[in-house]
């Protein structure tokens, strides 16, 4: 599983320190530092005693430079990425970070109020996520306790700087480069109600209808999607072909939605719905209670590596192809080999993606065939037949 699995690391220098950063395709700037990131690093004071919190660590960069700095202190690395765990926890293997641990939760989850001195972020796009991320940051840090964050302009860094205004009382910008601002707050000695209140966990219900039928769906911001069925995913299900019997594989599940779906048709099969991201697992889990589907279960899986012990009738999936403020297309073709990996001789592969992404030459040379089960002018959904059992 060499390629897409395989883990590799480039080193920063930074603060008079030589630090490791280990990454793998498929996490955010695995590969090279960020502008952004090496923007937050450049303001970012560290004392030698300081609780850190990085708050979405990606690879660890921010996590492992705190680490190196914060000698008689503590960091706590966070992500909702598991994939980007993986990475953080390398890094801070590969340089020997003994004062630091890595969570896989959804932000502050599980983490104690006013109990660092620091918090580190590099936002990702979309408010309301950010919107989160900062209450949470407000939430962690202990009175006078110093939050520093970078964004793009094109991701709504002015409108983070503005929320952020809110919730601390101040936030000024202290350093821009390459597009990005990074900006410090500081949590008032006498903490407000805004920086007091516990983060909610953001879920919401709400009525849609999926394939002709009344379906609750159930997800919160940072899923894609999260608050409808996406024209994509609408397409994948009028033209996905599942039998009662079938064993269904949905990957890369956002909100549950295809493989809800998927799993009233297979009504004597099974659904399994995967997902790198904890979010998105807990919204599918959440919608596949709300609906009352008893045949399907939900994982956290870095693409198919979950399941590729395993054997699917169909794989289904309407994959990922951007990442930050650029586009990314890595995860999505090793989508369509893990398919060709986990399905049954004569397994059939269901594929949506916008009509401008060409996926086709690479299912073709995948599994040695490739269709259209269906194209309009936005989306194209492409079919394939596993010649041969685990052939990706």
């Amino acid at each position: 599983m060499a390629g897409y699995y395989t883990f590799r690391q480039f080193v920063i220098k930074t603060h008079g320190h030589e630090v490791a950063v280990v990454g793998k395709p498929g996490v955010w700037t695995w590969d090279a530092l960020n502008p952004g990131t090496a923007a937050l690093l450049e303001v970012a004071e560290v004392g030698s005693g300081d609780t850190v919190l990085d708050l979405g660590c990606g690879v660890g960069v921010a996590g492992a430079v705190a680490g190196v700095l914060a000698q008689q202190g503590h960091v706590t690395l966070v992500d909702c990425n598991v994939a980007a765990t993986a990475c953080a926890e390398r890094t801070l293997a590969a340089n020997h970070i003994a004062n630091a641990e890595v969570r896989l939760a959804d932000g502050v989850e599980g983490l104690a109020p006013a109990s660092f001195d620091l918090v580190l972020s590099h936002l990702p796009r979309g408010r309301a996520v950010q919107e989160e991320l900062i209450r949470g940051a407000a939430w962690a840090l202990r009175p006078g306790g110093r939050f520093y964050f970078v964004a793009h302009k094109r991701s709504g860094v002015k409108g983070a700087i503005s929320y952020a205004r809110e919730r601390f009382e101040q936030c000024h910008v202290v350093r821009q480069k390459k597009g990005y601002h990074a900006a410090m707050a500081v949590k008032p000695a006498q903490s407000n109600a805004a920086c007091a209140t516990a983060p909610a966990d953001g879920y919401v219900a709400r009525a849609i209808t999926l394939d002709g039928a009344e379906t609750t769906l159930v997800s919160k911001p940072g899923v894609f999607a999260w608050d409808r069925l996406d024209d994509g995913a609408a397409a994948l299900v009028s033209a996905m072909e599942i039998e009662a019997r079938d064993c269904v594989l949905d990957l890369g599940c956002g909100t549950g939605l295809v493989g809800l779906a998927a799993a009233r048709r297979a009504t004597e099969g099974r659904v399994v719905l995967v997902d790198a991201d904890v979010r998105a697992v807990e919204s599918a889990r959440r919608t596949l209670e709300a609906n009352g589907v008893a045949n399907g279960e939900t994982l956290l899986s870095d693409c198919g590596s979950a399941v590729l012990d395993r054997r699917f009738d169909v794989v289904v999936t309407n994959p990922p192809f951007h990442q930050g403020v650029g586009v990314d297309y890595e995860v999505a073709c090793q989508f369509v080999r893990d398919a060709a990996r986990a399905l049954r001789r004569g397994g059939r592969l269901f594929l949506v993606a916008n009509r401008f992404l060409r996926y086709n030459d690479l299912i073709q040379e995948v599994f040695g065939n490739v269709a259209a089960a269906y194209a309009d002018n936005r989306y194209h959904v492409l079919t394939a037949v596993a010649q041969k059992p685990g052939s990706g």
